[in-house]
């Protein structure tokens, strides 16, 4: 079947749809007060499905297909990509249907078990820096168990806290190493521009970087050091902004709105740094991250990805870039607007990221459902 022939298939048009409804429920139930049966602490769940859930499926969709491409070697597809896919749907539902909230988390951690063994096979022969998805995959799934902690043990909600922001920094280094990757080479190809010079100093120093702000975020948060790593990273990657730019990007809706969602990337960063300080509130710099630099990044990667993997042409539907400038908006809304208009301000933004993820839906679900045009595999 198509449809379960290559991993950005299901899982894109899962991110679309999930993400898309689990911001409508969100919304819903901060207008209303409205209690879902398995639902504890609404805020939790909200940040649990926003990282695990709509990003989860977002990094399996593109980790299964990309995966195939670095090592030659198979990932699932068929019968088990379905099953994986089915699991993913569940561990959604379950919260919403059951007061069963052990069976939320046995089914959430399914999820993650399944993918990091769909991803073993490949990945642990290959290359140093293609198998190091293996051990952040395995981060995240641990992430998103500690993020069910205030399940497991109610009268501690510490641990959750810390489940969910060490999965945004694992999603962080997710996103900036491989926005490291693909956006220069993109920019490169989608303006036949000549390669751009690598600057070895600047590469080879942000891994340590990135460890650095994992362990520090996690050990001493909130703290003078936590604000410091934040301010360095996010300075360390400030040139990358200037060596990429080119004016002709903005005549590209899938190069600058990588371009903008890595900037947001950076800005997340040095407001984070801020919110260590108290300098701003602490939400500015996560949800700069998230809406801004998460939201954007996976939208333009899965328009991107699902047009060069299905023999499309690499020029988006009016529609996606609609999707784009929206989702655009929605950061913009939730990380300006939202200390002085508050609940609304959360409302506005709440439907541009909704409107963004239906109009990927609209545009997407056939391509992702149907053949190839050029009748090729995948």
């Amino acid at each position: 079947m198509t449809f379960f022939s290559l991993g950005f298939r299901p899982f894109f048009l899962l991110a679309g749809v999930g993400g898309f409804t689990m911001m409508l429920l969100w919304i819903i139930t901060l207008s209303t007060g409205y209690s879902w049966p398995g639902v504890a602490n609404i805020i939790t769940w909200h940040r649990h499905e926003m990282l695990f859930g709509y990003t989860g499926a977002v990094i399996a969709g593109f980790l299964l297909t990309a995966v195939r491409n670095w090592t030659g070697k198979s990932t699932p597809d068929g019968k088990p990509l379905a099953a994986l896919a089915i699991v993913w749907i569940a561990a959604r539902l379950v919260p919403l249907v059951s007061e069963q909230q052990l069976l939320y988390v046995a089914v959430d951690m399914l999820f993650w078990v399944g993918l990091f063994a769909s991803l073993w096979h490949a990945l642990i022969t290959a290359v140093v820096r293609n198998r190091i998805f293996l051990l952040l995959v395995g981060l995240l799934g641990t992430a998103a168990a500690l993020s069910h902690w205030s399940i497991l043990a109610p009268d501690n909600q510490h641990l959750s806290y810390v489940g969910a922001y060490l999965g945004l920094d694992i999603i962080l280094i997710i996103m900036l190493v491989m926005g490291g990757r693909v956006i220069p080479f993109f920019i490169q190809r989608g303006l036949q521009k000549a390669e751009q010079a690598r600057i070895p100093w600047l590469e080879k120093g942000l891994p340590p970087l990135l460890v650095i702000m994992l362990a520090t975020n996690l050990l001493l948060a909130n703290s003078l050091w936590s604000a410091l790593i934040n301010f360095i990273l996010g300075c360390w990657l400030l040139p990358n902004l200037w060596r990429w730019h080119d004016s002709a990007i903005w005549r590209k809706p899938l190069l600058w709105s990588l371009y903008l969602a890595y900037a947001w990337l950076v800005l997340g960063l040095f407001l984070r740094g801020g919110g260590a300080l108290g300098w701003v509130s602490p939400y500015l710099g996560i949800h700069a991250l998230t809406v801004g630099g998460i939201g954007l990044l996976t939208l333009s990667m899965m328009s991107r990805v699902a047009l060069g993997h299905t023999g499309r042409a690499l020029e988006p539907a009016g529609l996606t870039v609609l999707a784009l400038v929206l989702m655009m908006l929605a950061a913009v809304v939730r990380v300006f607007l939202a200390s002085s208009q508050g609940l609304l301000a959360y409302q506005i933004s709440a439907v541009l990221w909704m409107l963004a993820l239906l109009l990927f839906v609209i545009v997407y679900l056939p391509i992702l459902i149907k053949p190839r045009p050029d009748g090729k595999a995948g």
